[in-house]
């Protein structure tokens, strides 16, 4: 994954005027009007283009499926108001897939990552990776018949696994998940593009396109809930490393996240009350002093590692998913008090909780199938190919290409 979803930065984002290829101008407009929609003159300034250069541009998108008129803005003074245009995100859909080790999810999502219709399937550790994948091709079979559209219809797939991959390949995950290809297992069921990625990595992403980390270039996520993951952005990119563990940190036993869960399991109150980690966060938040030292206790125990990544990597914010999140103040206080006393060189970043909750992964993997579509579009059109017409999938952009030019 090289780039996030909001291209903002993009060296594409102004396209300069006819000394660039026409190809390239295309993509500009295109950058211009995901956000919102614009006018011509909007376009014209948003990209450096023309204002006659811009208007053709976007007669041509429109043409070809990429772009379509919207009602103009309300009339601020005499003539009639421009019209306006806007990207035509629903012209092809995205999956993304979320396998998770109790629940897997699935979403069908338009060319922006925004959510058509989602679903799930209870799953459990003891199911092999290829039942698993079934499962989840059955779930968006559904979610696909439920928005009348076909398997073919779908241009590309993006898959979350709780597992450490390289090359859509699972290197270390659950038992009998090593060297499972979740790519090679869903290529029978799709002729799209399916990217597969670790989940921590897709949240991080997620978190930083559309959650509690927009506004930052750096971010580390941390998933707390039945395990400990970790996730990086770093310069609005996130960071998967030479082999797919970038962020792997608790596989180290010495900074206890692999363990860490215990101190929130089955804890004894003076009443002799058992209570399971829920159960814990609740107690812990009413001031029952056996719960609240087994939150600090936890607290410390994953605060190590979080300072450890915040000491690496310098990030504006750490970000906190999964279900211990819910939890909010009555885990992040002491979280942040633990990290605090740990980074010594630099002030601690602030520890905030995920806006998306639970649904950072599944986020992410919707978003990385859209963020798919627009990379081959962009290595298509710096390729040298004429834009195709979004009445063709991206995997046949090479041969429309070769037979326009024929």
């Amino acid at each position: 994954m090289s780039v996030l979803i909001g291209r903002e930065k993009s060296p594409l984002r102004r396209a300069g005027d006819q000394s660039r290829l026409r190809r390239l101008n295309s993509l500009a407009v295109i950058e211009a009007i995901r956000q919102e929609p614009l006018t011509i003159p909007m376009i014209a300034q948003a990209t450096g283009l023309s204002k006659t250069a811009a208007d053709s541009v976007v007669a041509n998108l429109v043409a070809l499926g990429w772009a379509t008129p919207v009602e103009p803005l309300a009339p601020t003074g005499a003539g009639r108001p421009a019209s306006r245009y806007r990207f035509r995100a629903e012209a092809a859909v995205v999956i993304g897939i979320d396998i998770g080790l109790h629940t897997t999810r699935a979403e069908i999502a338009d060319l922006n990552g925004e959510v058509l219709t989602a679903g799930s399937v209870a799953s459990s550790v003891s199911e092999t990776p290829g039942d698993l994948v079934a499962a989840a091709v059955k779930v968006v079979d559904g979610l696909l018949a439920e928005q009348g559209r076909k398997r073919a219809e779908v241009w590309a797939a993006g898959v979350a696994v709780p597992a450490v991959v390289y090359q859509d390949v699972i290197t270390k995950g659950a038992e009998g998940w090593a060297g499972f290809s979740v790519r090679a297992a869903l290529e029978p069921h799709f002729e799209c593009p399916i990217a597969v990625e670790n989940d921590s990595n897709l949240a991080a992403f997620a978190e930083a396109w559309k959650g509690s980390a927009t506004d930052a270039t750096s971010v580390v996520y941390v998933h707390s809930g039945n395990r400990t993951g970790a996730g990086l952005v770093l310069n609005g990119m996130v960071v998967r490393g030479a082999n797919g563990a970038a962020g792997e940190i608790g596989a180290l036993p010495h900074l206890g996240w692999e363990h860490a869960q215990e101190f929130l399991h089955d804890v004894r109150l003076a009443d002799g009350r058992r209570l399971n980690r829920e159960e814990v966060f609740a107690a812990a938040a009413d001031g029952e002093a056996l719960a609240v030292q087994a939150v600090d206790r936890f607290s410390r125990e994953i605060a190590i590692g979080i300072a450890a990544l915040v000491l690496a990597i310098d990030p504006e914010i750490v970000v906190v998913g999964g279900g211990n999140a819910r939890a909010g103040d009555t885990f992040l206080e002491p979280l942040r008090r633990h990290v605090e006393a740990l980074c010594t060189v630099r002030p601690a970043p602030p520890i905030v909780p995920s806006t998306l909750k639970e649904r950072g992964s599944i986020t992410g993997a919707a978003g990385l199938a859209a963020n798919t579509v627009l990379e081959q579009l962009y290595a298509a059109a710096s390729g040298g190919q004429t834009l195709s017409s979004t009445d063709v999938p991206p995997w046949r952009w090479n041969a429309a290409a070769s037979g326009a030019r024929s």
